[in-house]
């Protein structure tokens, strides 16, 4: 197994125009490197050691041009998935259009993202993925029928990655979220908010300074991999 490095990290960050993923880049950018990925909005944070590149992470094409743009900047790599969407609809009503939107970021960007980093990661025989995953893929909330699918999808394509990579100093790791108090908690009305967090056991929404430190345990831990840390508040 590679051996542990300490500092010096690129991060490479994907959704990174999101509520979470722009703190992240914010965070992180303070000590190591960070090159995130956007689709929709250019992303506000900026800094000497952030760039950013366009990047459509349901296409193979620009997943790949991005991964080889980048390749010789890339050393001792963390990457962080988050580019994902969440549009509402019930099993037997939910549209295949809205299905395939979710899935495909989701799921199958994790996996594009994965799949074209992981040989710079094998090369130098380390590296750390974490992919972000919810609550949503362990409770049945009714309405998050493709949301729910995409993000229980990536908790088994994190337990495949963690086993076909950990001989090359490869951890792979999952972070199932509950509702925090930036990102996609902006979409529910004031009154589902309300009824959100009374369902939580803290009676709060989760601070995204969790996430800075369970990504730097995930970095440092080396004998965990293929895991799923569950950060939701005590939600179940």
């Amino acid at each position: 197994m590679g051996e542990s490095v300490n500092g010096n990290y690129t991060f490479i960050i994907s959704g990174a125009s999101g509520g979470l993923g722009s703190y992240l880049v914010k965070e992180f950018s303070r000590e190591d490197k960070v090159i995130g990925t956007y689709y929709k909005h250019m992303p506000a944070t900026a800094g000497a050691d952030v760039e950013y590149h366009h990047v459509d992470v349901r296409s193979g094409d620009d997943v790949s041009k991005f991964a080889k743009a980048i390749a010789p900047k890339l050393k001792n790599v963390v990457l962080l998935n988050l580019a994902g969407v969440s549009i509402d609809g019930v099993g037997h009503k939910v549209d295949e259009e809205t299905w395939d939107m979710v899935v495909d970021t989701n799921l199958r960007g994790t996996l594009l993202m994965c799949r074209h980093l992981l040989p710079v990661m094998r090369e130098q025989a380390w590296g750390r993925i974490v992919n972000i995953s919810s609550i949503v893929a362990q409770v049945g909330i009714p309405g998050t029928v493709a949301y729910s699918a995409s993000k229980s999808g990536i908790l088994g394509l994190t337990r495949t990655l963690a086993a076909e990579n950990a001989s090359k100093g490869i951890t792979v790791n999952a972070l199932a979220l509950g509702y925090f108090s930036i990102g996609m908690i902006r979409v529910l009305s004031p009154e589902l908010q309300e009824q959100t967090l009374q369902k939580i056991p803290m009676h709060r929404f989760g601070d995204p300074r969790c996430l800075v430190a369970a990504i730097r345990f995930l970095i440092e831990c080396d004998y965990m991999t293929g895991t799923v840390l569950n950060i939701n508040g005590g939600l179940h």
